[in-house]
């Protein structure tokens, strides 16, 4: 071994000593919670009796600071009852969140399930209230209906048959747009 090896290993050496050390102080010096059980759970005798005595005031607290006045408390006006439930509608395609306001069905929201996509939709009457989720061989439309105000949906399976475009339907309804309201 040559002397500058043997230097560089005696270096080397004393870093790591003095990087120990000195982790060592450091973990000391936070106090035992890192390295010890220092703080013991107590008993439920323990809880009781802390929880009997009153808080005292801060000993921080400024004497002279004014006391901060109660926040009012919001108030909320109910201008229409909401009498019906919303309800999460799934299928193998998607999901939809539907809800019933006077027997007519409308939709919250709607998501497709991994590998479909949202084709046409209806959120709202007049008309039937719909999503129609696609894939490139499968078209699932979910139809959202109402048994007083609880939404219930249809759901029609087809075999989707692209060849280009998007095959138009003899039902109004049901055509091809974007998205409807």
């Amino acid at each position: 071994m040559s002397r500058n090896s043997a230097l560089a290993a005696i270096a080397w050496a004393a870093a790591a000593v003095t990087a120990f050390g000195s982790g060592m102080a450091a973990i000391s010096a936070v106090g035992t919670g890192i390295t010890e059980q220092g703080i013991k759970p107590m008993t439920s005798d323990q809880v009781a009796a802390a929880l009997s005595v009153p808080p005292q005031p801060s000993r921080n607290a400024s004497p002279s600071a004014p006391p901060v006045p109660p926040r009012p408390s919001p108030t909320v006006t109910v201008t229409e009852r909401v009498t019906s439930a919303i309800t999460n509608l799934a299928s193998e395609a998607g999901d939809i969140v539907a809800r019933c306001h006077h027997g007519s069905a409308y939709l919250v929201s709607w998501t497709p399930r991994q590998g479909y996509s949202v084709d046409l939709s209806r959120r709202k009457p007049p008309g039937p209230v719909f999503v129609q989720f696609r894939t490139a061989t499968r078209r699932v439309i979910m139809t959202v209906g109402c048994h007083g105000d609880l939404p219930f949906t249809s759901v029609q399976r087809q075999r989707a048959e692209r060849t280009g475009g998007h095959e138009e339907s003899d039902d109004p309804y049901h055509r091809r747009s974007d998205h409807r309201d």
